[in-house]
């Protein structure tokens, strides 16, 4: 009776475990779903493989590609008519690819950096495919292309080698730090110190822009190393799966069996120093392989098994409390006590207000230099405003305001108008409350008469906040300019 039935229309049974009939279907009807299943999951798939910012790649178990994204042909230049189902050898060097070294081990791979070709760096993320009895029945590849990143970052490190030789010419760097406060001669004193100790590591700490990077050069450009390099590597910008490349380097061999030797920033750094900015983000894994470095005073590059003995000396720098975070377990003991044999702490910008008459001079100088402009001067609100501000991007934002103000500023003065919104708004706000409520301002006297000494020194104090600015300095102590002038000439006490 089955006999003249067509293929697919003889029935396919269904049973549960025990053998019990549960159902059937025409062969036919299964196919067909089996097929529109499997053109769903290929849909799937496919939109997946084409959403993702990286280059996918997959392969069967002979290695011949069947998957190919649109990112992979815009990395790579093949296109998907050219790749799929051909050998993916035939297009590389099989020793360079991750992916087929899977279907021979089986291993997973991680946010590893690799160079399937001599011009393109990636970070690769790779698994084996397994089938049902647990063989493997291909391999998947997602690669990231950092190719830019490590071209900027060469480029970058040039500069930062750039500067240090430039810089170095200068026969007494530390004549670029100066401070009244106790805080910050108290940072120079132990910088100083710092620098005649070739050897010893260093920690620098402070807020974010309080110039823990320009201090680092000015320490190795007064010490024995000054001749060699200067190398900067930020640990919170560099991509987790580069950081251990970037400051152990790479050994070919342990992925792609080739001999390719990539040296880290240690190495490039070796006789010199390497500035370690943001230590608190380096992951403790690689915490230890930094302290195995600081006791052995030599590496073993990842893929390696050599031991390479170096040289350099560890500047780091943070912003936070690298002691709480000891305590917290969140930074290795071992490093910070063999890091921090000089600790040096930088005050905020906002602590160091009687510096502001030479910090301002200075960047106004050095833009005005830069931008072949005459040194402008400050009208009196802009000082007001920048006194009470808190600053809190500290000397890096200092810095860019003044940069930005000279670029804006005609007829050699700054004014309100060229800076930024907040400092606008900041000082109308100022403006609005003191003809609100007239209270004295911090350094104007009080009601109680003052000797002639005690006013002189307010006056003199005021001049030195607002620069020397005259029309600022009678705005601080609230009076007008030629009570002001009359005060310096001798005149009556306020």
């Amino acid at each position: 009776m089955m006999d003249g039935l067509g293929f697919t229309e003889r029935p396919v049974v269904f049973c549960d475990g025990e053998g019990r009939l549960i159902g059937y279907s025409l062969l036919g009807a299964l196919l067909e779903y089996s097929a529109r299943l499997l053109k769903r999951s290929n849909a799937y798939f496919s939109t997946l493989s084409e959403t993702v910012n990286d280059a996918v790649t997959v392969v069967d178990h002979t290695g011949s590609v069947i998957c190919w994204n649109s990112v992979a042909e815009q990395m790579y230049g093949i296109s998907k008519k050219d790749i799929l189902g051909r050998r993916i050898g035939e297009h590389f060097n099989p020793e360079d690819l991750v992916v087929m070294s899977l279907l021979d081990e089986g291993r997973i791979i991680r946010n590893t950096y690799h160079r399937p070709r001599p011009d393109t760096h990636v970070l690769i993320n790779a698994s084996p495919i397994f089938g049902d009895n647990g063989s493997i029945i291909g391999g998947i590849a997602s690669e990231s292309d950092i190719t830019h990143w490590v071209r900027l970052n060469d480029e970058l490190t040039t500069v930062q080698a750039d500067r240090q030789e430039s810089s170095s010419r200068d026969t007494n760097p530390f004549a670029r730090l100066s401070g009244k406060g106790k805080e910050i001669n108290e940072a120079i004193l132990f910088a100083k110190k710092a620098a005649g100790a070739a050897a010893a590591s260093l920690v620098i700490s402070g807020e974010p822009g309080t110039g823990k990077e320009y201090w680092a050069q000015i320490i190795h450009q007064a010490g024995l190393r000054r001749e060699q390099p200067f190398i900067v590597m930020n640990c919170g910008t560099v991509p987790a799966g580069m950081l251990e490349t970037e400051l152990f380097g790479y050994q070919g061999g342990a992925y792609s069996g080739n001999d390719l030797e990539v040296p880290g920033k240690l190495e490039a750094a070796h006789g010199g120093t390497l500035f370690l900015d943001d230590i608190d983000l380096l992951p403790l894994e690689l915490q230890s392989k930094l302290y195995d470095y600081l006791r052995h005073q030599s590496i073993v590059r990842p893929g390696g098994s050599t031991r390479i003995p170096v040289n350099t000396r560890i500047v780091a720098a943070t912003t936070k409390n690298l002691q709480e975070l000891v305590a917290g377990g969140l930074f290795r003991a071992d490093l910070y006590y063999t890091l921090s044999v000089v600790l040096i702490t930088l005050p905020p910008l906002r602590e160091r207000k009687e510096d502001f008459h030479a910090m301002i001079h200075l960047f106004l100088k050095e833009f005005a230099l830069e931008y072949q402009k005459p040194i402008p001067s400050l009208a009196p609100e802009v000082m007001l405003a920048f006194v009470k501000y808190n600053w809190p991007g500290n000397i890096r934002e200092l810095r860019t305001v003044l940069e930005r103000c000279t670029i804006l500023c005609d007829d050699d003065l700054i004014t309100l108008a060229q800076l930024p919104k907040h400092l606008q708004d900041l000082q109308s706000q100022l403006e609005s409350k003191e003809s609100a409520e007239p209270a004295p301002a911090k350094t104007k006297a009080p009601k109680t008469p003052l000797t002639e000494s005690e006013e002189l020194r307010l006056i003199e104090e005021a001049l030195v906040t607002t620069l020397g600015n005259k029309s600022a300095a009678a705005k601080l102590l609230g009076m007008s300019r030629g009570t002001l002038y009359n005060k310096i000439k001798g005149g009556k006490p306020l």
